[in-house]
């Protein structure tokens, strides 16, 4: 029943769009980690700025792979402007929801987590479509 419904409501390119999105989401997610871990603890940086360098190469990782493979546009500093603006402000409305579901709603660390989890991706993936890689 919910793949008919998926079927019906959502086109085929849509379907595709949010399976590649959802892939080179992972990728940038796996790169975060891994340049992260690597400049902690293969090159002895600190945490914070192994967390940034991992962070701006998933940004990297991001861009590239929504570009060329999600919304098939060719590089243009003008979409990475907007694609940086759209990253650090969707990670920053992350840190608010944060702050705001477990210090004010009082949820639970995991709830507020996984609701931010689930959340950002969805922002990220309409202002990518309507905004940054608009055609």
């Amino acid at each position: 029943m919910p793949i008919t419904f998926i079927r019906r409501t959502f086109s085929r390119e849509l379907i595709v769009q949010l399976l590649v999105f959802g892939v080179v989401g992972v990728l940038a997610t796996l790169t975060h980690y891994l340049v992260a871990l690597f400049s902690y603890e293969g090159l002895n940086l600190s945490l914070y700025f192994a967390n940034l360098l991992g962070y701006l190469s998933a940004v990297l990782v991001s861009y590239f792979g929504h570009g060329r493979f999600t919304f098939k546009q060719s590089f243009r500093w003008a979409l990475f402007v907007r694609f940086s603006v759209m990253s650090v402000t969707t990670f920053l409305c992350s840190e608010l929801m944060l702050v705001g579901l477990e210090n004010y709603a009082q949820l639970p660390a995991r709830f507020s987590l996984a609701v931010v989890v689930c959340t950002i991706p969805i922002v990220t993936f309409v202002l990518s479509k309507l905004w940054v890689f608009k055609p």
